[in-house]
């Protein structure tokens, strides 16, 4: 259920706007702990941890994102993108929390893994949930903004570790800029429910009505379910994804081969904003 009566540019603006958080907070989560770890208020709560515990503590976060990302393969179809991005912030909640307050390496190490989790789903589900739900020329723009924000993260968090040196010796001076992310994080949770579903995603799974609601509402204020371009561009998606059916089930050979379609050029693509 989607509340409100967002329609048109506004609505693609809030999309848009959401997965752009998404996008700006997985850049900032790369980067924060680099940004503390180094701090006397930091190293004396952890027992000044030598550097094979510092490796651990800050590469641990990239396995949690590991684990999220195999994770979004099982509940991006099953809960949809939007449910999925919910799921994958609600865990981030979780694992903010266990940073912020952590006293010990376990709780610390532990928590950047549920972090990692959270924010892994939400790197594979967000550009999904953005890509089915704009029109095909808008999506380069997106991937350049998308792009922009990751990077735009990491900086972000440093300078944030930066002005936290001022609280020193308190551990004010480390905790802040990790719980920061939660700014992040509250503005995803208070905009979902204001936007809809992937369309194809409801495609996929008979739910037509709605699906031809929500190519209303994104098509602009005037538009309605009876349009002949709302109803051309949900028929254009129901063929699209009955052609998919029909060529059956994709194996993970075909990701990472070249061929005719160049899936692994795709695939590095899609990568490298990540890297």
């Amino acid at each position: 259920m989607v509340r409100g009566n967002l329609r048109g540019s506004a609505l693609r603006g809030a999309l848009a706007a959401n997965c752009g958080v998404a996008f700006l907070l997985f850049g900032y989560d790369q980067g924060v702990l680099g940004a503390v770890i180094s701090l006397p208020s930091f190293r004396r709560e952890f027992n000044n941890p030598d550097r094979n515990l510092e490796g651990i503590i800050a590469s641990i976060y990239d396995i949690g994102c590991l684990v999220g990302a195999i994770l979004a393969f099982l509940t991006a179809d099953r809960f949809g993108r939007k449910g999925s991005v919910n799921v994958g912030t609600w865990i981030m909640v979780v694992g903010t929390i266990l940073q912020t307050s952590a006293t010990e390496n376990i709780q610390m190490i532990l928590s950047r893994v549920v972090t990692g989790i959270g924010n892994g789903m939400n790197t594979v589900n967000v550009p999904i949930w953005q890509a089915e739900s704009f029109k095909s020329h808008n999506r380069g723009a997106l991937l350049i903004i998308q792009s922009a924000l990751i990077a735009l993260g990491h900086p972000l968090s440093t300078f944030m570790g930066l002005a936290s040196r001022q609280a020193e010796p308190s551990s004010f001076g480390w905790r802040w800029p990790i719980a920061f992310q939660g700014v992040f994080i509250v503005l995803i949770l208070l905009t979902l429910p204001f936007l809809p579903e992937s369309p194809r995603w409801l495609v996929q799974h008979g739910r037509l009505d709605e699906a031809t609601d929500v190519f209303a509402r994104l098509g602009g204020k005037q538009a309605t379910i009876q349009d002949p371009a709302i109803l051309r561009e949900r028929d254009e998606v129901i063929a699209s994804v009955e052609e998919e059916r029909s060529l059956g089930e994709a194996s993970w050979g075909e990701v990472f081969t070249e061929g005719k379609n160049r899936n692994l050029s795709r695939v590095l693509l899609g990568v490298g904003p990540y890297m």
